[in-house]
């Protein structure tokens, strides 16, 4: 199982409240029930889920979870691995319940000794995207992220001529100003090519690092393809989409005036993981609350009972 994310900390109420609540659209409690723009917002017709939420779910049982994602009405997927099942096979899994899995996150280890691989993988499960999660601890420096940024640009090539693009999801330390003062996510931007290097820009993150998701997403318009949304609650923990204090019915349309394509829900330690992405679902395209799910003819929940309870 990939362990992507290390939580860094929170940002203080006072922090989130003098520099970022104009700029990332933040609302106090009192405003988050259902409002008539929310309910008047269309499904976005490319939502999708990153199956890291639901990875134990995943590794107890492919189908039932797959078969839940698109119950709750899910279009798209993005993998975090594929859980010991063929890219044939799960492409097989994803047609019955026509589900898309447009991306996948995959490690550095993948772009630098499997990409090949990796490309055949991607273009089987028929994906648009593959995004690598994070760089190494110790591939943090100026000069190291050079060389990253110089790995990306030669996969990027590879995986443009079978008509795939290489992203990069950031969490907060890229916008932690190195030594010279230039951020690690500038770097990296910088220093890859616009044609052929998405952002998947990890809202949650970005506002966590003390950036402006909505000035960036104007500043690199066109980089931004993909976005992870989370929720964040005012003293800086993570939340369900709809539970905190980020505007997501005005940052995905600002990301899809942008070029934003994919919006993929996650969450990175949920109490209960398939309510989760069922709340956050609702929100963004119903502006309703959580109902609980039926079960599906056939399928039992015990595999998940012990995970999710």
């Amino acid at each position: 199982m990939m362990d992507r994310r290390t939580f860094l900390g929170t940002v203080p109420l006072a922090f989130l409240g003098t520099n970022l609540g104009a700029r990332v659209s933040v609302r106090t409690p009192s405003q988050w029930s259902p409002s008539a723009a929310m309910n008047d917002r269309q499904p976005y017709e490319h939502l999708g889920v990153q199956l890291y939420t639901l990875r134990e779910a995943m590794a107890a049982d492919v189908d039932a979870t797959l078969a839940r994602v698109a119950e709750i009405g899910y279009a798209e997927v993005e993998f975090a691995g594929l859980h010991g099942v063929s890219a044939s096979g799960m492409r097989a899994k994803l047609d019955r319940e026509g589900l898309s899995a447009t991306s996948s996150h995959v490690g550095m280890d993948l772009v630098r000794s499997r990409w090949s691989e990796t490309l055949d993988v991607a273009q089987t499960l028929g994906q648009k995207l593959i995004v690598v999660p994070d760089v190494p601890s110790d591939e943090r420096s100026a000069e190291r992220l050079v060389r990253v940024a110089d790995d990306f640009n030669r996969a990027g090539e590879a995986a443009a001529a079978v008509g795939i693009r290489l992203g990069y999801h950031n969490h907060a330390w890229e916008f932690e100003p190195l030594a010279d003062g230039r951020l690690p996510m500038d770097l990296l931007l910088d220093h890859t090519e616009p044609d052929l290097i998405d952002w998947q820009m990890d809202v949650f993150w970005t506002v966590q690092g003390g950036a402006d998701p909505l000035a960036q997403l104007a500043r690199r318009a066109g980089r931004v393809r993909s976005i992870h949304v989370k929720d964040r609650s005012p003293s800086g923990d993570m939340v369900d989409v709809g539970d905190g204090v980020i505007d997501y019915h005005r940052i995905i349309p600002e990301g899809e005036r942008h070029g934003l394509e994919h919006v993929y829900v996650e969450h990175d330690w949920p109490d209960d993981p398939f309510d989760s992405v069922l709340r956050s679902y609702r929100h963004l395209t119903e502006g309703r609350g959580p109902t609980p799910l039926a079960p599906l003819p056939g399928v039992s929940r015990d595999p998940f009972e012990e995970r999710i309870a």
